[in-house]
C-alpha cells in the first residue's frame, strides 16, 4: 500500500512529524495533552513576561500552528477514549494511526479504528524498558547498545506485537538530543516510513514474556537528589548519566542567584584524588565550576540565555 491515509498522535512537533507529512498522506494530527500541572495564579508582571517570551518562539513551536500551516486537521486529546476523539477519527477514515510519545494508553475503541490498526514507536528494544522513560534507564544503567521498536498497540503498556526493531551503539557521554536525533530522527522515522509504505503486509511478531525485565518508570521529583549513588558510582557512570539527563534531572545543586533558570552544561571529566572534597558538591575554583565525585571532577559550564531566564520567572 503506497499511500495510506495516516493520522499522527504525538506531543509537540516531534522528530517524526515532518518526515511523515512530507512523504505520506497525513489526514489528521492529534496532540496528546501533557500531564496536569497545578494551576498557578499569575500576576500582571508574569503575563507581560509570557508575552516577551513568545517573541522567542519559532513559527512551529506548537503542533497546532504546524497543523494549521500544513492545512491538516488538528485535535487536542485530553482523554484517550473520549467519544469526541473517536468520532473525529472515524470521520477522517484513516488507514493507520502512528503514535510516538504519549502520557496515557489508548483504548481499543481508538486503536482498532483504522484498517491497519495503530502502530507505536518506542525507544528501546522491547520487551526491555517498557514504560514511559526508557531514555533515563538506558543512561542510568550505562548501556552501550540502545534500540528502537515499532510495534502494534494493544491494551497493555508497550506489549503489542513487534513490526520492526533496530539497535545502535551508545558512546559514553552521548547527550540526549544527539541520541534522540539518531534513535528517533533517523532510525525510528525510517522504520515508520518503511511501515507506511508496506502497511498491508507488515511483520507481526509476538513479544516474548520476560517478567524480570525492568520497567522504565518515570523518576519522581523527590528522587532527583538520591538517584545517584555518589559514594559507589564511578565518575564515568555519573558523567554519562548527567550528560544524558542534562536538560531535566536535578541530581545536584542547580545554579542560583543571577543564574537562576539556567542549567549546568556537563563538559568533560578528569580523575583525581578527591580526599579534600565533599562528594556531590559543586565547587568554583579559579573561575571554573566543577562537580566533585569520589574519584575525580566533572567540569561544568553555564550558557546564559535571556529566554531561559524569562521562562524561569514565568514558571
Amino acid at each position: 500500500m503506497s499511500n495510506p491515509r495516516v493520522i499522527i498522535i504525538t506531543k509537540g512537533v516531534s522528530r517524526i512529524v515532518g518526515p511523515i507529512v512530507e512523504k505520506h498522506n497525513v489526514v489528521g494530527i492529534i496532540e496528546d495533552a501533557p500531564r496536569k500541572k497545578q494551576k498557578v495564579e499569575k500576576s500582571n508582571f508574569l503575563r507581560i513576561l509570557e508575552r516577551v517570551y513568545a517573541i522567542f518562539k519559532t513559527p512551529y513551536k506548537t503542533l497546532k500552528l504546524y497543523s494549521e500551516e500544513k492545512d491538516i486537521p488538528y485535535f487536542f486529546m485530553s482523554n484517550g477514549n473520549c467519544q469526541n476523539l473517536e468520532k473525529w477519527i472515524k470521520e477522517l477514515k484513516p488507514d493507520i494511526l502512528v503514535v510516538y510519545t504519549m502520557s496515557r494508553l489508548l483504548r481499543r475503541n481508538i486503536f482498532d479504528i483504522p484498517k491497519y490498526k495503530t502502530i507505536n514507536l518506542h525507544p528501546s528494544l522491547l520487551p526491555k524498558y517498557k514504560g514511559p522513560n526508557p531514555w533515563f534507564w538506558s543512561y542510568f544503567n550505562k548501556d552501550n547498545i540502545g534500540g528502537v521498536t515499532l510495534h502494534y498497540i494493544d491494551e497493555g503498556e508497550d506489549t503489542g506485537n513487534i513490526i520492526y526493531q533496530e539497535e545502535y551503539s551508545i558512546p559514553l557521554g552521548m547527550k540526549s538530543p544527539m541520541m534522540q536525533d539518531l534513535a528517533i530522527g533517523e532510525i525510528g522515522t525510517n522504520l515508520i516510513l518503511k511501515a507506511l509504505s508496506n502497511a498491508d503486509r507488515l511483520p507481526n511478531i509476538k513479544q516474548t514474556i520476560q517478567p524480570e525485565i525492568q520497567r522504565a518508570r518515570n523518576i519522581k521529583k523527590e528522587e532527583h537528589q538520591s538517584i545517584i549513588d555518589w559514594e559507589n558510582f564511578e565518575i564515568e557512570r555519573i558523567w554519562h548519566i548527567l550528560r544524558g539527563t542534562e536538560l531535566w534531572l536535578n541530581a545536584f545543586e542547580q545554579p542560583k542567584g543571577i543564574n537562576k533558570g539556567l542549567r549546568w552544561i556537563i563538559e568533560g571529566y578528569e580523575k583525581l584524588d578527591m580526599s579534600d572534597y565533599i562528594i556531590g558538591k559543586v565547587y568554583k575554583e579559579k573561575g571554573h565550576y566543577t562537580l566533585a565525585c569520589k574519584d575525580g571532577k566533572i567540569h561544568l559550564s553555564l550558557k546564559r540565555s535571556i529566554k531561559k531566564m524569562i521562562l524561569a520567572f514565568i514558571q
